[in-house]
């Protein structure tokens, strides 16, 4: 029997997966899910003006606005004649209506084919070499919450006992890097911890993330990242580093508005350089989807096509050749 989260969790992602089909046609023609966090403007992904629906639309989620004051929104539409969904804004579990509105858009998207994603947060940074207004690729993250967000979900995931020391895809990270830098943008591999709450970190908190081997601290997008990767998505993550916290003591004060508007500021590079890498990410693993033949039946066919007759009659013609003495 399953349990009550489970159940829940089963009945919410069948009514979600529905709406999107009803209200985004060709959305399971998309490969590519992205998210966005608040502040960053991701509409320019887009050749024209995409479908749009909000995420409070979906049954049984949150109606009033998110702490950012914006209202977490779908956007589904072609990026380069390709397709891609995009959420743009999310809920948070700091705001306590649970982890369901925080996770359903990532596993409704899995659950409709899309097992490309791609998440897009702030943080900050820990280290004098990320500085502020700098993009980090995430390359290993740790869980800084007491529980897993894959906890009572077992029967609803592809792979209940994921090795999350391969949830970020070095394929999805290869294609990002190498886009950005044909864009200017030179992003640095990182290591990022999550942690509860919307508070920025004490300088306490950001010398132990240190001691973990975190460069940038933040409280977002472990929870997505550890759900796609379990649900069998290629997963990548993108973080800006919003500010700093690099001495104990000595930091400026941090404020929250000041953060969305750099994520403003510094998105239409980034989208610029997601353009160039979408349609190469789109292509990643597709050779895998190829049916590979077996050695014997592979050997057959191969000799079939060497020893098919054409029909056609060939002269042979004797060759005499002189040989030198």
């Amino acid at each position: 029997m399953e349990s009550s989260r489970t159940t829940q969790f089963r009945e919410q992602l069948e009514l979600a997966r529905h709406f999107l089909r009803k209200n985004l046609p060709g959305i399971e023609q998309a490969n590519i899910f992205l998210q966005f966090s608040a502040g960053f403007v991701s509409d320019s992904l887009f050749d024209e003006s995409p479908l749009s629906l909000e995420l409070a639309d979906l049954p049984g989620m949150p109606r009033h606005p998110t702490p950012d004051r914006v209202q977490p929104r779908f956007l589904f539409g072609l990026c380069r004649r390709l397709p891609i969904l995009v959420l743009s804004g999310h809920r948070q579990l700091c705001e306590g209506n649970g982890l369901l509105p925080c996770l359903l858009p990532t596993m409704a998207a899995s659950s409709l084919g899309l097992r490309k994603h791609i998440y897009v947060g702030q943080a900050i940074s820990l280290i004098p070499e990320i500085k502020n207004g700098n993009y980090c690729l995430l390359t290993d993250f740790l869980n800084g919450y007491s529980f897993s967000p894959l906890d009572g979900l077992h029967s609803l995931l592809e792979n209940p006992f994921p090795d999350l020391s391969t949830a970020l895809s070095q394929e999805l990270n290869s294609e990002i890097f190498n886009a950005m830098h044909q864009v200017g943008l030179d992003f640095r591999h990182c290591t990022y911890q999550s942690q509860p709450g919307m508070h920025f970190c004490t300088d306490a908190e950001a010398e132990l993330a240190r001691k973990n081997g975190a460069d940038i601290l933040g409280h977002d997008l472990v929870m997505e990242i550890m759900t796609a990767y379990a649900m069998k998505c290629k997963v990548a993550a993108i973080m800006l580093a919003g500010g700093q916290n690099l001495h104990p003591g000595k930091n400026n004060t941090l404020k929250r508005d000041e953060l969305l508007l750099t994520s403003k500021l510094c998105s239409a590079q980034l989208i610029r350089g997601l353009k160039l890498a979408l349609n190469e990410i789109d292509q990643v693993g597709k050779q895998e989807n190829f049916r590979r033949l077996p050695e014997a039946e592979a050997g057959e066919l191969l000799q079939q096509g060497i020893t098919r007759k054409s029909g056609n009659k060939t002269k042979l013609k004797i060759l005499k050749n002189k040989w030198p003495e």
